[in-house]
């Protein structure tokens, strides 16, 4: 009997330090660098100054996701301005509204049975989306021509994603919808926008 309480402690305590162990682990996330534009050319502009006058807010609660991404839409966004968008005149401004940054998270349906639990299914699809406007405006805050441009795109994340696994499709996807955005915004720039381009 008294061999049995002896087995019995030596037991909670090794299946206790094997839970504290586990609970100890520490994930190490990986180091993603910041997002540059600075191999592209720069977009000089007729005025005295560019200015962000309004930003997309993320809820911060899912399905928004976008505030869990290494590099969010909206820090590309910004990045991309200070990149490749130039000031050099002496009168307007250039208003730009970042009208949405977002990236919402769905559920997809997977298989139940015995052969989905023998498969990597794709879980979940994360659909990212990104508007901005730019608007030239005078002293007086008066608007005159503007351009605007959109990109959308989406990726899946397998069953059991890691943490890691899920940086690095979401940093994925943020370089490949401002691959999109650079070349529909330049284009709608070029196009609408072109007489204060210099």
């Amino acid at each position: 009997m008294r061999f049995q309480k002896i087995f019995i402690r030596i037991s909670l305590f090794f299946v206790l330090g094997l839970f504290l162990v586990s609970c100890s682990t520490i994930v190490k996330r990986q180091n993603f660098e910041d997002m540059s534009f600075k191999h592209l050319p720069p977009m000089v502009f007729n005025v005295a100054r560019v200015e962000i006058v309004g930003e997309f807010k993320s809820p911060l609660l899912e399905p928004n996701v976008e505030h869990n991404f290494p590099v969010t839409p909206q820090v590309a966004i910004k990045s991309w301005l200070s990149d490749r968008v130039y000031a050099a005149g002496t009168k307007d401004f250039l208003q730009v509204t970042i009208i949405d940054a977002s990236a919402k998270i769905t559920e997809l349906e997977t298989n139940r049975d015995l052969e989905g639990w023998l498969t990597t299914e794709q879980a979940e699809r994360v659909d990212a989306r990104l508007e901005v406007r730019f608007d030239i405006a005078n002293d007086s805050g008066k608007t005159g021509p503007y351009a605007a441009a959109q990109a959308k795109r989406s990726r899946t994340l397998p069953e059991g994603a890691s943490l890691n696994d899920r940086d690095k499709i979401y940093f994925d996807l943020t370089s490949a919808i401002m691959n999109d955005f650079n070349a529909s915004m330049e284009q709608a720039l070029r196009k609408y926008l072109v007489a204060y381009i210099k």
